[in-house]
């Protein structure tokens, strides 16, 4: 599970960015988190990866203090989510069955054992007859789901999605977010996807954490109409 309790963060050039947030994710649920530019977004998907770590307060994935992690050991945590970014952040020289092995490699699995789960995760996300092409051969929506086969090769507990369909257009969105509900409910996987798509939140109902200048201001367990002035990227 996830659990933020009282977190503050602020920079060093004094820019606070959470303030006295607290939530509580259960293990399995899918959530939305949108609001405006400048809203914390982006800030609170860095603490719960530990890229940043809070001013104060308590920030816990997995029964794991991410806050209190060693340089040397946030490697080792980042082994057990995954992490889905809106630019893909694919390695452009490598095939996509090495992209997805990549993650797999630092693992130290037997390379047969990798193999089988390269071919089970691309199965999953429609890519079994890609694993031979490069990102530069592939669409947008192919990307992102080389993307998505990559941050699930390790069977994250937790799956973490920043903007997945960002660059997408509303037919391949929809394909993206089918295959995240997919991996949610067949998968069990805890996934945490900050949007600004409002025609994804409106029309997908899940639970939507909305943040404004860094506090949450709404927590609406069911879904909820949002319109246009809630929504922005960071």
């Amino acid at each position: 599970m996830i659990v933020l309790r009282n977190v503050n963060k602020q920079y060093p050039n004094g820019t606070n960015a959470l303030h006295d947030v607290s939530l509580h994710i259960e293990p399995g649920e899918f959530v939305y988190v949108i609001g405006p530019t400048g809203s914390g977004k982006s800030t609170l998907i860095k603490l719960l990866d530990g890229e940043e770590v809070p001013t104060a307060g308590l920030v816990q994935v997995n029964e794991t203090d991410v806050g209190k992690l060693r340089r040397g050991k946030i490697p080792y945590f980042r082994r057990k989510i995954g992490v889905v970014y809106q630019d893909y952040k694919l390695l452009p020289n490598k095939t996509v069955f090495e992209n997805v092995a990549f993650a797999l490699e630092a693992l130290h699995m037997k390379t047969s054992l990798i193999r089988k789960r390269v071919r089970d995760v691309l199965d999953l996300v429609g890519l079994s007859d890609k694993p031979h092409s490069y990102p530069n051969e592939l669409s947008g929506g192919q990307q992102q789901r080389v993307a998505i086969a990559r941050a699930i090769a390790n069977k994250p507990s937790v799956l973490i999605a920043d903007e997945p369909t960002g660059n997408l257009d509303p037919e391949r969105s929809r394909s993206i977010m089918t295959l995240l509900e997919r991996i949610n409910t067949e998968q069990k996987t805890t996934i945490v996807m900050v949007t600004h798509d409002e025609t994804i939140v409106n029309s997908i109902k899940k639970r939507t954490i909305v943040l404004s200048d860094g506090h949450v201001v709404a927590d609406l367990s069911l879904g909820g109409y949002i319109d246009e002035s809630t929504l922005s990227t960071d």
